[in-house]
């Protein structure tokens, strides 16, 4: 990671203004003598001075050659600035070895993710002689720091780790997330916000992922919640991708899951996608879900509409308006927001940033306007190089 600091200059631009500067410095002694004294006695007085600090600046070995005992403030600029030098190749050297610490760490932490991934899957299920397949496990850690005017500061922070096993049958993967949703508000979920409740506790398990049952796509997990007591729960997904016209896609997807500790829940989601062939690097996404949870007998309902646009290749906006609903006590707003996001890409491909400045208009402060920010930092760690956590693609019919 190169930082520049403002104030110091080019390492390469240094040399050519020190010798600039120094010659003119030379030279304006010089000039000024040849319009202070008549030319014979100005001649004589310069070239007298000159042989006189080219004999101090021999045996003188502090001295640059090229700059006069007849000029003291110039040797004493050309220090100054042979000190900026050093100063110079100091911060380089220091950006060096942050650079150096930070791909030796990502490249630590995605080698040990990968190597006990790829031990795992070799002792369930690779039979002898049979070729190794590419794992694609890998480790999301979150920081989500949150404000509002009216709800002040709110700090979260999650990590979900999958661990691919390749040669299993059905092609199962390990899952462990600290921070599951499943129970959050459909609200947070679709806006990508996390409550910052602690007590969710964490959760560990198999999935059995890409089933095919005709058009349709499934996902399948099995697994426990980590808090005392266990709290055993399972989780299916179904989906499938239609294209309806050249520009307009469509997804719909029905998720099913159960706990044994607060029962069943649902959520339905239908998304249209429109991207003109033209410019696939903005995206229009319109979504219309609703949540049913069974623990609070109440039915939430969001319609939203986003619009991606990827800037270049570090750099992605999102900008989002929605409206939000509950079925319980009586049908009501919740909220209605309008928020921009500005992602980017802090270093290669596993270190990002995303601010999220937001206006909302929520029924708990009687519709009141409640700006806030919210600020993310993901780390991500794979041995899977290219990844794109900018991309924002349109879903594909298999």
């Amino acid at each position: 990671m190169r930082i520049i600091t403002g104030g110091k200059m080019n390492k390469w631009f240094q040399p050519l203004f020190l010798f600039s500067f120094n010659c003119w410095r030379c030279v304006i002694p010089a000039v000024t003598l040849t319009f202070s004294l008549p030319s014979n006695a100005a001649e004589s007085l310069y070239t007298e001075t000159g042989n006189k600090a080219l004999n101090e600046a021999k045996t003188d070995t502090n001295l640059n050659p090229y700059i006069t005992s007849a000029n003291p403030y110039t040797t004493s600029v050309n220090q100054a600035s042979l000190t900026a030098v050093a100063e110079t190749d100091e911060d380089a050297e220091d950006d060096s070895d942050l650079e150096d610490w930070l791909n030796e760490t990502q490249d630590s932490i995605s080698d040990s993710i990968h190597d006990y991934s790829t031990a795992f899957d070799h002792y369930l299920s690779k039979k002898d002689g049979e070729e190794p397949m590419e794992n694609r496990s890998y480790l999301k850690i979150r920081f989500k720091p949150r404000y509002s005017h009216r709800e002040y500061f709110d700090g979260d922070a999650s990590v979900r780790l999958k661990l691919d096993l390749p040669h299993t049958e059905k092609n199962w993967k390990l899952i462990f997330d600290t921070d599951p949703d499943d129970f959050d508000r459909l609200e947070d979920k679709q806006r990508g916000i996390s409550n910052g409740d602690s007590s969710n506790g964490a959760i560990g398990g198999f999935r059995a992922q890409g089933r095919n049952l005709g058009n349709w796509k499934t996902n399948l997990d099995l697994g426990l919640k980590i808090k005392l007591p266990l709290d055993p729960f399972t989780r299916a997904e179904i989906w499938r991708v239609d294209q309806v016209s050249d520009n307009w896609t469509t997804r719909i997807k029905q998720e099913l899951f159960y706990y044994h500790s607060k029962g069943p829940g649902s959520l339905t989601s239908l998304n249209f996608y429109f991207a003109s062939p033209t410019d696939p690097t903005t995206i229009l996404k319109l979504s219309t879900s609703a949540q049913f949870l069974d623990d609070d007998d109440n039915w939430e309902f969001v319609n939203q509409a986003e619009i991606f646009d990827r800037i270049n290749e570090s750099n992605l906006m999102q900008y989002s308006l929605g409206v939000s609903a509950d079925s319980r006590p009586n049908y009501s707003i919740t909220n209605s927001w309008v928020s921009m996001s500005w992602k980017h890409r802090l270093y290669k491909d596993w270190l990002y940033l995303a601010v999220t400045p937001e206006l909302n208009f929520q029924d708990e402060f009687d519709y009141k306007l409640n700006p806030g920010i919210m600020m993310e930092l993901e780390l991500f760690f794979t041995t899977i190089g290219g990844i794109d956590r900018l991309s924002r693609k349109i879903p594909t019919p298999d």
